[in-house]
């Protein structure tokens, strides 16, 4: 028998679940009742592994969008950010920020080394939903100043 989730693994699997669910219906265009939707895999997947193998499943999915989007103007994120606020899910940019290894990687380095970094550290700062604590902000906008100053 699976072992019960803590609290925060379920929020972080309500979270992941229905950002996933969002960005498979209006992004992908996968019908909500196609049995290929993520969100039906998901189910099938708690029922057959567990809601702590779903999530791990999440992750992954997840992480999959971000890739994805990682060349995306800042416009182009911050209408799928209002999209997602308006429906009450975390936004893409808090997905970015939490789970990005390009995110922790900049973090990491103290540097911006590219346009794509730059929209992705420009698109974390826009999203005033991120958890994102004021010195991370701080350090973020420092460095968004440092890459437009060197790249005049």
């Amino acid at each position: 028998m699976a072992r019960k989730m803590s609290p925060e693994r379920e929020k972080e699997y309500a979270e992941l679940h229905a950002y996933l669910d969002f960005y498979s219906t209006n992004i992908y265009g996968i019908d909500p009742a196609d049995p290929v939707h993520p969100t039906n895999v998901g189910k099938r997947i708690v029922e057959e592994y567990g809601k702590s193998k779903a999530l791990e499943g999440l992750k992954q999915a997840v992480n999959d969008t971000v890739e994805e989007l990682s060349d995306q103007r800042l416009e182009i994120i911050q209408k799928l950010d209002a999209a997602l606020r308006a429906e009450g899910i975390v936004t893409f940019s808090e997905i970015r920020r939490r789970y990005s290894s390009s995110y922790k990687r900049i973090l990491k380095c103290g540097r911006i080394k590219s346009e794509t970094e730059f929209y992705l550290i420009a698109g974390v700062l826009a999203d005033f939903g991120s958890v994102a604590s004021d010195g991370e902000r701080q350090t973020l906008e420092k460095l968004m100043a440092q890459y437009e100053h060197s790249n005049k």
